[in-house]
């Protein structure tokens, strides 16, 4: 008898792994509180990685029309250069500007916004990055409030 283990079973079983591996549990006056590891530095990282200073970036108010600027600044924490293969928004109303060059270990980048207010409502628009890094893929939000023309 050789035992089927079903293909949702073996992705719940890793979920509920990397859950276990990213919580730490401290027990302090007889109470279990739960700490999840976040924004933990890599340390031994085999190639390059990004870690940015910011991942979301709060806009403000503006007014149809208005254009505001901004930037994310991100360092390369792994141990090969980084290079950023594509920055990408959500929305025509984001340009977006960044150097192609590679970063080395332990420099900067930055990503440079500049965001055109074009429809009153709320501003929750993300810009998707790119690369080589270990976390190839980084999701950067843009959040904020248009007004009407009042």
């Amino acid at each position: 008898f050789r035992p089927v283990i079903h293909p949702l079973t073996m992705v719940l079983f890793l979920n509920f792994s990397y859950i276990l591996a990213t919580i730490k549990i401290i027990i302090k006056d007889g109470k279990t509180t739960p700490k999840v590891a976040q924004n933990a530095p890599k340390t031994n990282v085999k190639g390059p990685e990004i870690k940015f200073d910011k991942k979301e970036h709060q806009i403000g108010e503006l007014k149809i029309g208005e254009v505001r600027e901004f930037s994310y600044t991100y360092t390369n924490v792994g141990t090969e250069p980084l290079i950023l293969y594509n920055v990408v928004s959500n929305c025509d109303c984001t340009e977006i500007e960044w150097s192609k060059a590679p970063v080395m270990r332990g420099k900067k980048g930055v990503i440079k916004v500049k965001y055109t207010a074009e429809h009153p409502g709320s501003i929750d628009k993300f810009i998707t990055v790119n690369s080589n890094a270990i976390t190839y893929r980084v999701i950067l939000w843009n959040k904020g409030k248009v007004l009407g023309n009042n």
